[in-house]
């Protein structure tokens, strides 16, 4: 009953706008999934915090807690991730932690982003440090210059590949910035989401997978906008010739016939 009443209190020393898990106020979905926010009991936060902390689990049903996070695991993550300081910010609340076992990096998820930690939106969700994280090579020919630009926003990259830079693993030629092709992938979708080269899509997705690139299980974000093609629905229905033979006027249209265009 102490730590159920508990799990309904503001979390000490974090502000009800922040993530109760990394602390941060941000709301950029792209870059860290989704911010909730309940009412009651009030609590923010993340879903790619959710998703990465190393503590907490979906125990509950997809419309239960957030998204099937229950609130009483949340508040208890809160607890344990309290012992356990961030390499980067060294604030308490690191509840991301490198997957292999011998290794004790851990941080904040947005500061685990800045330390070039990746995180694979996939089965445990693991994540893993620059030290134990999977990387890509070139694979370009030696006839063939490096990319200089990103494929995705166009613009100047440095051609290296690492955390920052990515490449499709199909065409070889496509090199963009890993925010770029997060962006990408939110935008689009499971079912939009491919190489914008190559428009290769399986070997992709499972290559930005691979790489920490969260790719949502849903239809692309302009097939979801209400209304989106309604102006494909629009009917000319107005006859414009100098003398309209019509006998019911201008505006009025056959379902069917022959329609001449001049």
């Amino acid at each position: 009953m102490k730590k159920a009443k508990m799990s309904h209190h503001k979390v000490e020393g974090i502000d009800q706008e922040c993530c109760v898990l990394c602390r941060q106020s941000d709301d950029d979905p792209a870059l860290f999934g989704e911010k909730v926010t309940l009412k009651e009991p009030k609590l923010s936060v993340h879903y790619f915090c959710l998703l990465t902390a190393c503590g907490v689990y979906q125990g509950g049903e997809e419309h239960e807690g957030v998204f099937g996070f229950l609130v009483k695991d949340i508040y208890k993550e809160v607890r344990r991730s309290n012992r356990l300081a961030c390499n980067l910010c060294k604030k308490k609340g690191a509840c991301v932690g490198c997957n292999v076992r011998s290794c004790r990096k851990k941080a904040h998820y947005p500061c685990g982003r800045k330390l070039n930690f990746i995180s694979q939106f996939t089965k445990n969700f693991p994540s893993y440090c620059p030290d134990h994280s999977p990387s890509q090579t070139a694979c370009v020919s030696a006839d063939l210059s490096l990319p200089q630009s990103c494929s995705v926003c166009l613009d100047s990259i440095e051609p290296v590949l690492g955390y920052s830079v990515l490449k499709c693993p199909s065409c070889h030629h496509s090199w963009f910035h890993r925010d770029c092709v997060q962006r990408q992938a939110h935008s689009a979708g499971l079912f939009f989401f491919k190489c914008t080269l190559c428009s290769n899509k399986e070997d992709f997705q499972q290559e930005m997978l691979r790489m920490g690139i969260y790719i949502p299980e849903r239809d692309a974000s302009w097939e979801l906008e209400t209304n989106a093609y309604s102006d494909l629905l629009v009917v000319y229905e107005h006859c414009d010739a100098s003398t309209c033979l019509c006998n019911d006027g201008r505006t009025h249209s056959y379902k069917s016939g022959v329609v001449k265009f001049s």
